[in-house]
């Protein structure tokens, strides 16, 4: 398991804070020993297990969001064990060419580098077409070659779930029932927005600590961060005993 002490959290947030999303999550990804930029060629699923990695590595166990209900408004908790998610990965099926309507499509499936390349897009069509024109390695059909972006609506559906079936957890859908009005809907949860956030709040705690206790103090960020967490949390109570 992926290990990271206080100090380690800060250097972490700092490192990613500020960057565009995706940049972002393979920031959070990497490990001691891999950098961002070969993350990105990883699928989406195998790059959020790291994610889910360092979810236990920050002290979580399940995931617990909340998400508006599209009946009422609503929010409606939602919890998701990080184990069961990141089990869905190890059941991705091997790619193969897709075959339907008389057309046959090689491709590969996508990665970070891909939805970096998406998110630029000028709107959600324009988006399909970039991961079209990335996944898709080559097509032919019944008059020959064809181009990814024109592809027919059903055979870009074939190849949607064949895409879902060789990385399962790049799209995590968590089924949710509004506790208000009953209604059942489904939300796609976004581990690396969940992770960041988590990671924000540490760090953010910890900078309050090392505040309080450098000033109350006169300690260094270094000397607070290295006295290990019930430590400040015992300091941290004497001082409000003080106010």
């Amino acid at each position: 398991m992926r290990q990271l002490d206080a100090a380690a959290t800060l250097d972490l947030w700092q490192a990613a804070e500020g960057r565009p999303p995706m940049e972002r999550a393979l920031v959070l990804a990497a490990g001691d020993a891999e950098e961002p930029a070969e993350l990105a060629r990883l699928t989406l699923g195998r790059r959020d297990e790291r994610l889910l990695d360092l979810h236990a590595a920050l002290g979580g166990r399940l995931l617990e969001a909340t998400a508006p209900c599209p009946g009422c408004g609503e929010l409606a908790e939602l919890t998701v064990d990080p184990a069961e998610v990141a089990a869905v990965e190890d059941r991705a099926a091997v790619p193969v060419p897709v075959e339907a309507e008389g057309f046959v499509v090689s491709w590969q499936p996508l990665d970070s580098s891909d939805l970096a390349a998406a998110a630029e897009a000028v709107d959600a069509a324009a988006a399909e077409r970039v991961l079209l024109s990335r996944c898709v390695l080559a097509a032919i059909g019944p008059g020959g070659e064809v181009a990814a972006t024109e592809l027919p609506e059903s055979v870009r559906d074939a190849l949607d779930q064949a895409l879902l079936a060789a990385d399962p957890l790049g799209e995590v859908l968590v089924e949710v029932v509004c506790p208000a009005c009953g209604t059942d809907f489904v939300v796609d949860l976004d581990v690396a927005g969940f992770v960041w956030a988590e990671l924000q709040a540490r760090a953010m705690s910890l900078l309050r600590e090392v505040h309080v206790l450098a000033r109350i103090y006169g300690w260094t960020e270094r000397e607070v961060l290295g006295l290990g967490e019930r430590r400040r949390a015992a300091y941290l109570e004497l001082v409000e005993e003080l106010a």
